[in-house]
């Protein structure tokens, strides 16, 4: 393998953080990629990556080699495919997106639904959002996109609107006091479960609730949305989620969805991603279009 090959390989392993995923991002072996890594410590005298329990660390002489390779390497790719197009049907792309876990429940099926029928051939990897990271992660190259209750502040990234959302509330079916409507009263009085880790979404017991008003009845705090759809059918439980949410998990575990009696925050769900110049620009372009078609407000099936 020539230096320029042993470049696009660091590249790869800096932005996707393990060998395995920049393995499937260019097509070879994974012990290929651990040669090559080898023979580049042989030649810096550099570690050039740490191993942790989830990802590979760069040490500082790997991110600046990454730094100095990264866009001349891509202007290279694209000179050499430039009059290559991007066909969804017999693409092997290898996008990975970061979502909160409510966020995994609610747009992964979907999105994985359509990928299957219009993109077969498209890797995607579902990584934990860390919103405090999220902007570092997607300009680094290790992120590809990210959704959910999001606002970018750095102008090297692409923000796009999603959805405006609201919060509803759910409840079994066959609720024995709840059914098709709740007034402000029965809504306080209610027992509620919660999400501790809610990823600033309003909750029973979130800075929404106001001194002096009522304190609400909470009687399950959970650590992640993924359990709540279930505990609320089994118990006559009351939880608060956003309303694309309630209608998911209703459709899924056959819950009924209950506007909120009161006047809760409204909030966007955007996707950002990083404005890539390379020869993947066309493979961002059509996976974008294809979440604002499958995730936006009117919901369609790409062609």
């Amino acid at each position: 393998m020539n230096d320029l090959g042993l470049l696009r390989i660091l590249v790869a392993v800096h932005e996707c953080g393990t060998t395995t995923a920049a393995a499937e991002r260019l097509n070879v072996s994974q012990p290929s990629i651990s040669q090559a890594l080898g023979r580049l410590r042989d030649i810096t005298g550099d570690q050039l990556f740490i191993r942790g329990s989830r990802s590979m660390s760069p040490t500082p002489l790997a991110t600046q080699l990454y730094l100095e390779c990264r866009h001349p390497l891509s202007q290279l790719e694209a000179t050499f495919r430039a009059e290559e197009p991007f066909d969804p049907q017999t693409a092997q792309d290898r996008f990975v997106i970061a979502l909160s876990d409510i966020g995994a429940l609610t747009f992964l099926p979907p999105l994985v639904g359509a990928l299957q029928k219009h993109a077969p051939g498209i890797k995607v990897e579902a990584t934990p959002l860390e919103i405090a990271q999220v902007e570092t992660l997607l300009k680094s190259g290790r992120l590809d996109f990210a959704i959910g209750k999001l606002e970018a502040q750095d102008p090297e990234l692409s923000q796009i609107d999603l959805l405006d959302q609201h919060y509803a509330a759910i409840v079994r079916r066959d609720h024995p006091t709840i059914q098709g409507e709740i007034d402000e009263a029965t809504f306080r009085g209610a027992a509620h479960a919660v999400v501790s880790d809610a990823a600033g979404h309003w909750q029973a017991v979130s800075h929404a609730v106001h001194a002096g008003e009522p304190v609400f009845d909470v009687r399950l705090t959970l650590a992640q949305f993924n359990v709540l759809p279930a505990a609320i059918k089994e118990s006559n439980l009351i939880g608060v989620v956003p309303h694309r949410s309630a209608v998911a998990f209703s459709e899924t575990w056959g819950l009924q969805v209950i506007e909120i009696p009161l006047p809760l925050p409204r909030f966007t769900v955007r996707l950002l991603t990083h404005k890539a110049t390379d020869r993947r620009r066309a493979a961002y372009d059509w996976m974008t279009q294809l979440i604002k078609q499958v995730l936006g407000p009117d919901q369609t099936d790409p062609a």
